[in-house]
């Protein structure tokens, strides 16, 4: 099941890398001798034996280990999804990424539970944010919570994630434990929305603080 996803890793953009919804062949290639991309190996190996319940357990310690990167837990859920064993009722939110789709391209800014982000903008200019700082968590918890109660409204997608939007339309993504969920609308329709009005606002003041702190050289280039 995890090979209908298969893609050599050179494949991937910078955006792909956001969602946490990579397949396992690329994870299992990373190259550290540390925890957890060592259980992603162990998951990789079991999974080629056909030792499911292996596989599951290990998934299952990586997201019990505490101070894991939010896409790291993502990822150990995506292929537990894969496997069918998340269960109803603990959907846990770990990122929102907002795709704004404008006339000269899109830009794409994703902001994670463990106080990290990325922006990238159409022109091909990034940021990468690791938490340099405490100045953020406010606003990014805010961010998360409100993604939380959107997200507990509407339903997994269930499809393989899409493009960009199209120009004019822009999608907010909820990044959970169950799996990805969005929402997609015309741009202003987006920011008049009593809800997702205030993730689009948010995410505004998040890239304006974010291109602040890459001018103070707080924040830097995203890879």
């Amino acid at each position: 099941m995890f090979e209908s996803t298969k893609k050599p890793a050179e494949t991937f953009s910078a955006i792909d890398m956001l969602f946490g919804d990579l397949p396992l062949s690329y994870w299992a290639r990373i190259n550290s001798n540390e925890e957890p991309w060592t259980l992603f190996k162990e998951v990789d190996k079991s999974l080629q034996q056909n030792k499911k319940e292996e596989a599951i357990a290990t998934l299952n310690k990586i997201i019990n280990t505490s101070g894991l990167e939010s896409r790291q837990y993502l990822q150990a859920y995506f292929f537990l999804n894969q496997l069918r064993q998340t269960k109803e009722g603990d959907l846990k939110i770990f990122g929102v990424v907002v795709e704004v789709s404008l006339p000269q391209g899109c830009d794409t800014l994703a902001v994670y539970a463990d106080h990290s982000a990325r922006y990238y903008n159409y022109s091909g200019s990034s940021i990468a944010w690791e938490h340099g700082d405490n100045s953020l968590d406010e606003l990014f918890d805010e961010l998360i919570s409100q993604g939380n109660i959107i997200a507990s409204q509407i339903g997994p997608w269930e499809s393989p994630r899409r493009a960009a939007p199209p120009q004019g339309m822009a999608r907010i993504n909820f990044l959970t434990s169950h799996g990805l969920h969005f929402g997609e609308a015309n741009q202003q329709a987006l920011f008049n929305d009593p809800l997702a009005g205030k993730i689009m606002h948010g995410m505004i003041e998040v890239m304006q603080a974010l291109i602040n702190k890459t001018s103070n050289g707080e924040a830097k280039a995203a890879v």
